[in-house]
């Protein structure tokens, strides 16, 4: 329907607009890496895709019967970009508390934390009103009683969880960390997002190393 391809390119102009990542619509397929959006007729879900590469396409599915469809897109390129849901950051059980008393326990793996050496924070704080952040009520037994309640300002930030408006500062500041830096701006070690969260940027002793190694997470570049 043109209102879905409307949806999609407004979600992509988005993405745009916050960063230097550019989309080329293509008529047929490339003999490179390459999105693929397909429609489901689901209303079981809002959407689907692998986070980062897949070799030679990243099937993006879309099923637009959620509401927000722009925001759902964006939170899909954003996995095929190589961008995390939020509450499975390494770090969540800071900021957010898992009612495991009341997930579905067949969903028990939709909430297990991504591997600490694939994936990296950049040194970016959690997020609550990330775009990537799942609603606090998902895959509940009792849908009155949140899976996922915020450690932070529990009542104000419970709203936040699941939004699909934007993207949050923060999901600008990632990508824009992933994509938009000189070559030279790198990372030498996938801890070193970790390490920048906790401080060891500015570490006395530490300091000139990870200056070295780390200068994306310092955000020294």
């Amino acid at each position: 329907a043109p209102w879905d391809k409307t949806d999609i390119n407004d979600a992509l102009a988005e993405i745009s607009r916050v960063s230097c990542v550019r989309f080329r619509f293509l008529s047929s397929p490339p003999n490179s890496y390459h999105i693929n959006f397909v429609k489901i007729d689901s209303p079981t879900f809002c959407g689907l895709s692998y986070v980062g590469r897949v070799s030679p396409v990243n099937t993006v599915y879309l099923s637009f019967q959620c509401g927000k469809n722009k925001g759902v897109v964006m939170h899909e390129v954003m996995h095929a970009l190589g961008i995390i849901h939020q509450h499975l950051r390494v770090d969540r059980d800071q900021f957010i508390q898992v009612d495991w008393s009341n997930v579905n326990p067949q969903k028990y793996d939709q909430f297990a934390t991504a591997d600490q050496s694939l994936y990296t924070s950049y040194g970016i704080k959690y997020s609550y009103d990330s775009i990537m952040h799942y609603n606090a009520y998902t895959n509940a037994i009792d849908v009155r009683k949140p899976t996922m309640i915020p450690l932070v300002n529990s009542q104000s930030n419970l709203s936040l969880l699941g939004q699909r408006d934007q993207m949050s500062p923060t999901d600008v500041n990632l990508i824009n960390k992933m994509y938009c830096k000189p070559v030279s701006c790198i990372d030498t070690n996938i801890y070193c997002g970790h390490w920048a969260l906790t401080g060891v940027c500015t570490l006395q002793g530490n300091s000139i190393w990870m200056s070295q190694n780390c200068r994306k997470s310092c955000n020294l570049c």
